[in-house]
């Protein structure tokens, strides 16, 4: 792109000419950050996920729920609008800036809000919160990170080529099947310049398995609260296999995988961009 200078051509006086922008890999206009930059912007990311996990973290405690439990519910029934807004505002801030607590919260939302209203406030969360994340990663360390990698790992080169021949495909298997934690899918995917609307679409598709389960073992947590004691490690993968054998669950879940089979299926017969493009030249 060449620089705008002020005073040619309508519009382009906002534009100063000593602001080179640049395209990220990922497709979006950027405006370079110098390394000084990168590293405050990164301590100031830091900062606050170290300061609000400080400072909140003990209101994820079992403890802390179970004697707070009813005063909550009181507060959510009070302010039906309000509370939804808060937690799904309270996921986003917490996922969009890689805060530790994104499952707990996720549990919560079971707690707090009935089905499927819980599942929904979990989803709306997790897809804006999962693109402030991938746009704060792409801006701080996005191209700085990946010309460093693709300089000196032959495996990223390799990843990198295979993620962006299916992207899509990739992105929705690695939320779809919980293997990959959900901050790193969102890093990684930033990292090897995975274009923001294909980012954006496959984590709308492959986090509605996520939010159902997750809130549904929310809901379970709810029922063995009170008979647990402040020191009990709650084993949270098994409230994920409890909730997973909810039939409601089940038949959500089934529908889905099959929607979602018929759909990677299209996707991945379709030639690459690349390819295409080649082919028009040849």
């Amino acid at each position: 792109l060449a620089p705008c200078r002020p005073g040619r051509g309508r519009g382009a006086a906002w534009l100063p000419s000593a602001v080179p922008f640049r395209y990220h890999a990922s497709g979006t206009m950027v405006a370079p950050l110098g390394a000084g930059a990168r590293v405050v912007a990164l301590l100031a990311v830091l900062s606050v996920s170290v300061g609000l996990y400080t400072r909140f973290h003990h209101l994820l405690t079992i403890s802390s729920l179970r004697s707070n439990h009813s005063a909550i519910l009181a507060l959510v029934d009070a302010n039906p609008r309000l509370a939804p807004l808060c937690y799904i505002g309270t996921l986003v801030v917490v996922i969009g800036l890689t805060c530790p607590g994104a499952t707990m919260l996720s549990f919560i939302g079971g707690i707090l809000f009935q089905q499927p209203y819980a599942s929904a406030y979990a989803y709306c969360g997790y897809i804006v919160g999962a693109t402030i994340s991938y746009f704060v990663t792409s801006f701080i360390l996005g191209d700085f990170m990946r010309r460093r990698l693709a300089a000196k790992s032959q495996l990223f080169q390799k990843f990198e080529a295979n993620v962006k021949r299916n992207a899509f495909v990739y992105l929705v298997v690695a939320r779809y099947t919980l293997v990959f934690p959900f901050f790193f899918v969102n890093a990684a995917a930033a990292l090897v310049g995975v274009d923001w609307r294909t980012f954006v679409a496959a984590t709308s598709v492959s986090c509605v398995p996520g939010s159902v389960i997750y809130t549904t073992a929310g809901r379970a947590l709810a029922n063995m609260l009170h008979s647990l004691g402040d020191d009990d490690v709650v084993d949270k993968t098994q409230l994920i296999w409890m909730a997973i054998a909810d039939p409601n669950v089940k038949a959500c879940l089934g529908s889905l995988s099959v929607a979602l089979c018929v759909l990677a299926a299209v996707r991945i017969m379709q030639p690459p961009e690349a390819d295409k493009v080649l082919g028009k030249e040849d």
